[in-house]
């Protein structure tokens, strides 16, 4: 089990006898048929679940942002404030920021963000014009400037003054439960909707890809992951829906961080810990990374914007994700029956 503390980040770990090992899922008890009813009801938004243990090596945290972000740091250029605990070998941490901030934090990126604010400008431009067509130039003046003035001024509180202040005091946002994914031990802990946590091994989790209409109009499609026998749900990442072949390495990317007979993955995040962890650091000195130990750190950020990453979206993007089996089905003797889709 975890202890919830995310610390010694620069220390080696030892594996736990329950760490997830691809090659060797423990059997598991049967899934109960939560019946039609309750699966409509809960997986309605369920499209698709995802296959265990079989993987394409394709990462998702490679953008070229990240990528200057680290090189950054590796200089001591960074940023001197971090929101949260870092990812490590040990647990790549989630659910760290506080619940009563992330309505607002949507709330400001839904200003901040300049496609956003160019569609409110349009809106409130268009019914001041609507409205000075039908009662005159002096009621849209009276009556229609105001929402123009407040889009604005929003806009520019939550791109400038609003973003310095948490670039800043990150900590302000963040309320460290000890949630994550811990490799050493193969447990997951998450945050509830009654501000409880919930753990349980990672292998008792099965992983879905659901569709969601988003109230400001695009669709989107999220990587959660629900415990297969309390029903309880985490989301790990949420994309456009046409990007929704970036969810399949992002479950790649996951399973192969908390398998301990693989290395880690390798990301910018992590590079500073490959060392740390057993698996990875024999893989290294058997020279099988096939890069030096300080590729991320002296890559030539402008080819990685240029042609690197465009490639490796395009690996993602090609690779044929269906094919992969899935070495749960032979863990869970009902799985394919019981499961929400």
């Amino acid at each position: 089990m975890s202890n919830g503390k995310i610390n010694s980040p620069h220390q080696p770990v030892e594996y736990g006898d329950e760490a997830f090992r691809s090659g060797a899922i423990p059997k598991q008890k049967p899934l109960e048929d939560p019946g039609g009813f309750s699966k409509a009801l809960e997986g309605g938004d369920f499209i698709e679940r995802l296959p265990w243990g079989h993987y394409a090596g394709l990462d998702i945290h490679l953008k070229p942002g990240s990528v200057r972000i680290y090189q950054k740091r590796s200089k001591g250029n960074g940023a001197k404030h971090v929101a949260g605990p870092k990812w490590t070998h040990r647990v790549m941490p989630a659910d760290f920021i506080k619940t009563r901030w992330q309505l607002l934090l949507m709330f400001a990126g839904g200003f901040a963000d300049q496609f956003m604010f160019r569609f409110w400008m349009f809106c409130a431009i268009a019914t001041f014009f609507a409205v000075a067509i039908q009662a005159g130039i002096v009621a849209a003046l009276t009556h229609a400037t105001f929402p123009i003035i407040a889009i604005v001024c929003l806009h520019l509180f939550f791109r400038y003054p609003f973003t310095w202040f948490l670039e800043r005091h990150p900590d302000f946002i963040v309320k460290d439960l000890g949630c994550g994914f811990f490799r050493p031990t193969g447990m997951v802990r998450f945050r509830t909707w009654r501000e409880e946590t919930f753990e349980a091994p990672f292998i008792e989790f099965d992983p879905y890809i659901s569709f969601h209409v988003n109230p400001k109009g695009p669709t989107s499609c999220k990587l959660q992951l629900r415990h297969r026998y309390s029903g309880w749900q985490t989301a790990v990442a949420s994309v456009h829906s046409t990007l929704k072949h970036e969810l399949y390495a992002h479950w790649d990317e996951l399973q192969r961080y908390m398998d301990v007979s693989q290395p880690l993955p390798d990301i910018p995040a992590l590079e500073p810990y490959r060392h740390l962890d057993p698996t990875t650091a024999e893989y290294d000195a058997a020279g099988k990374r096939g890069r030096p130990a300080d590729y991320w750190a002296a890559l030539d950020l402008e080819w990685w914007e240029r042609e690197g990453y465009p490639a490796h979206l395009d690996a993602i993007r090609e690779f044929p994700w269906h094919q992969l089996r899935d070495r749960m089905q032979d863990s869970v003797p009902n799985l394919n029956a019981g499961a929400m889709v």
